[in-house]
């Protein structure tokens, strides 16, 4: 997956319960474009764990690439 999102050409966003933790090479993720963001109250089925706090994060990510004049 993590190469998929670094061979993309398009914003990204990489979503990630809060309590798992820093991701394991965020930072390469970061350097090639990709937004990391963790989700609070959430295991890994996010959108279910949690719909709010997924739509927010969803939401800004999408309001961000928007804004950079994305697709």
């Amino acid at each position: 997956m993590r190469e998929l999102l670094l061979d993309l050409k398009i914003p990204r966003t990489y979503l990630l319960p809060e309590a798992d933790g820093p991701l394991p090479g965020a930072d390469a993720l970061t350097e090639a474009g990709v937004a990391v963001v963790s989700v609070p109250d959430c295991g890994h089925n996010i959108m279910l764990d949690n719909p709010e706090g997924f739509a927010r994060a969803t939401a800004a990510a999408l309001s961000t690439t928007a804004s950079q004049g994305g697709p």
